[in-house]
């Protein structure tokens, strides 16, 4: 399934220090039809922020300045509201517990292409109508 035919494809910001990881993902969403952005860290996310339009963003956990969790606090602080999906390759339940606890959805590297396109239409869908994805439990 790809992004919403007929009509712009939906931006998706992704968010990871390792380029060879941010240029997979990017192709991958690309071939899917969506709209790219992506930031080799949370500082350049913030500082682009305001031309940026994010409809949902994938964010690595484990990166150099911030880690995920504070790149997504602060995105919270600036009142961003966009759906989150933290990535991380160093499972832990904690990481876990605290990505639930805000609210995101989380993914383990490495990433299936099937699971990473599920979430981000997940996330797409929880922004567009949080209503009924509540009701429905996404």
């Amino acid at each position: 399934m790809h992004a919403v035919s007929g009509t712009e494809p939906q931006p998706v910001i992704i968010v990871d220090d390792d380029p060879g990881a941010l240029n997979s993902l990017r192709f991958l969403l690309e071939s899917e039809g969506y709209r790219v952005r992506s930031f080799d860290g949370g500082p350049e996310l913030l500082a682009d922020l305001p031309r940026a339009e994010p409809t949902c963003l994938i964010i690595d956990f484990k990166m150099p300045v911030m880690d995920g969790l504070a790149v997504v606090r602060r995105l919270r602080e600036l009142k961003v509201q966009a759906p989150v999906i933290l990535m991380t390759g160093h499972p832990d339940p904690k990481i876990a517990t605290r990505a639930k606890a805000a609210g995101l959805d989380l993914i383990e590297k490495p990433l299936s292409q099937d699971m990473l396109l599920s979430a981000v239409r997940a996330a797409q869908l929880r922004r567009e109508n949080p209503g009924a994805c509540a009701q429905h439990g996404w």
